[in-house]
């Protein structure tokens, strides 16, 4: 449960406890619940012992389900926010090799054809910073690179040649283009997650609340009163800050 939030976990450990209390006092309950039946309604009542056990079984089963649920749920959100990380350490890592190509592109145009030319290949304004608006940039420069052929030869002998300057910012620009489009993935796929997880956490919060609410029924009329208060929903146990008392066994009192 080492990835699951601590919020979580205190909901589990609640939801834990409710479900323990009710598994292991169903049996007592169901008896004195059957009992006070027959002399309401009569030795042919429905609500017998059997009766009574089958809903303390449905409601622990339930809430222990809707607990799982959520426990599987934030694990994998957990799970699909830890993947993220090397994606986006991909990207970010390709926007500044890819940055770091535009600079010394600029760099080689001003010096071989002036400052003037900068504008004529779309290196006027700075570089980007924002992976997706960085590639809309290169893709200009790109196609700027193709529209404007130059081989150009410095006073000292060096070249510079668009065509294979081009060919350079394409490659290293298609590298951050499929960093993006994993780190776009990743997001729609976190997005999923996220949806899945806070169904998993309404569910279990219906399940919780009404699980516990009518098992703190059925021990106040059974005259388990300190059980009763054990389960009570709380907004605390509900957020996850508290995890609730201890719920061991209490008799109920003599009449």
């Amino acid at each position: 449960m080492s990835k699951v939030s601590e919020q979580v976990q205190n909901q589990i450990r609640v939801s834990d406890k409710v479900v323990a209390s009710a598994r292991t006092h169903g049996t007592a309950v169901a008896e004195i619940l059957a009992a006070r039946a027959q002399e309401v309604q009569g030795p042919l009542t429905k609500a017998t012992k059997a009766s009574y056990l089958a809903l303390f079984e449905a409601l622990a089963d339930g809430l222990a389900r809707a607990a799982s649920e959520l426990g599987q749920a934030e694990e994998d959100l957990a799970a699909e926010r830890a993947d993220d990380i090397p994606v986006r350490a991909s990207r970010d890592a390709a926007a500044t090799a890819l940055a770091a190509l535009l600079g010394l592109l600029r760099r080689t145009i001003e010096d071989h054809m002036g400052a003037a030319a900068l504008a004529t290949y779309g290196l006027s304004t700075e570089s980007p910073r924002v992976p997706a608006k960085l590639l809309q940039y290169t893709k200009t420069v790109a196609r700027l690179l193709g529209e404007h052929p130059a081989v150009v030869v410095s006073p000292l002998g060096s070249t510079f040649n668009t065509a294979v300057a081009q060919q350079s910012v394409i490659k290293q620009s298609s590298q951050l283009d499929a960093a993006v489009g994993d780190d776009t993935r990743e997001a729609r796929e976190l997005e999923t997650a996220l949806a899945a997880r806070d169904r998993a956490a309404a569910a279990w919060s219906d399940a919780y609340q009404g699980t516990a609410s009518t098992l703190e029924g059925l021990y106040r009329l059974a005259g388990y009163r300190d059980l009763a208060e054990k389960v009570r929903p709380t907004q605390r146990k509900l957020r996850g800050e508290d995890e609730g008392a201890e719920i061991e066994g209490t008799e109920p009192p003599k009449e």
